[in-house]
């Protein structure tokens, strides 16, 4: 059975990691009216994408195209060839191999049946990063298990190979001019796996980060519009009846709603072990 690219349904309709009906069950709100369920997308949004800057990467499993390196990774050699064309002549430098470790965007890199061609490398020194035409042809195709191979570690509860550093190595050298890789592959966690549900691999952290940041997003939203509609923000620490008043206590208030910054602290250290250093270090 081949690896799905996409998550459920309903993620893969709303393109968000958890779904706003989640959403409104954690706010504690079976009912909810249409203001609070737009309050309550537009956190989510705003959350995912806090989330996502902060892994520097989608996590939802997903089929992507990138071009590799990022930027020229040796000097210029001073070594080149003279390329022609119909009207001029011009001097090209060549630079040296780099490296034989490739370091991609995504974590997890996934393995997936032969049939599917899920990953695809092809190395073209003159692609400019697909820009040039003809760059790429089929003839640049390498083949795995020969010219290079995902730096596999595990296996998935599909029994499917995967690699959690997202490198990839070659058995020669990836080559150091920028563009002049082009890569297709599959990275990301599953619906199971973020939902805690899988047997091998938990990313249940990334969807509780999500929760947590966009149920602070909530609260903070009420909290500037200064009454009590909607949601709760913070405990309350006074009321009074009558003309009806409440009051929140300040500082469990100022750690729901937080400081101003992406993520909360907590937010921040529940992610780390999904972070990817490797792709932050070599862009």
């Amino acid at each position: 059975m081949p690896l799905e690219f996409e998550m459920d349904n309903a993620l893969a309709q709303s393109g968000t990691i958890v779904s706003i009906a989640d959403i409104l069950t954690f706010l504690g709100l079976a009912s909810p009216t249409a203001q609070q369920t737009t309050i309550a997308t537009a956190s989510l949004l705003a959350a995912q994408g806090a989330v996502i800057r902060h892994l520097h990467y989608d996590p939802r499993l997903l089929l992507q195209t990138e071009f590799y390196p990022r930027m020229n990774s040796n000097p210029v050699s001073g070594e080149g060839v003279w390329e022609t064309d119909a009207t001029s002549a011009y001097f090209r430098n060549l630079t040296d191999a780099a490296t034989t470790e490739l370091q991609v965007a995504r974590l997890p890199i996934r393995e997936q049946d032969a049939s599917s061609n899920s990953i695809q490398v092809w190395i073209d020194y003159d692609a400019r990063s697909g820009t040039r035409s003809g760059s790429f042809p089929d003839s640049s195709l390498k083949v795995e298990g020969v010219d290079y191979h995902p730096n596999y570690d595990g296996v998935d509860s599909r029994g499917y190979k995967i690699c959690k550093d997202g490198i990839f190595r070659s058995e020669g050298r990836w080559p150091g001019l920028a563009g002049s890789v082009k890569i297709r592959y599959a990275a990301g966690y599953t619906a199971e796996e973020l939902a805690g549900t899988d047997p091998i691999i938990d990313a249940s952290p990334i969807r509780e980060a999500v929760i947590d940041e966009t149920v602070r997003r909530v609260h903070k939203t009420y909290s500037r519009m200064k009454k009590r509609t909607g949601f709760g923000t913070g405990a309350l620490s006074s009321e009074s009846l009558g003309d009806y008043s409440y009051s929140a206590d300040g500082a469990l208030l100022s750690q729901l709603v937080g400081s101003g910054s992406d993520i909360m602290a907590e937010t921040a250290l529940k992610l780390e072990s999904f972070v990817n250093f490797g792709a932050m270090l070599s862009s």
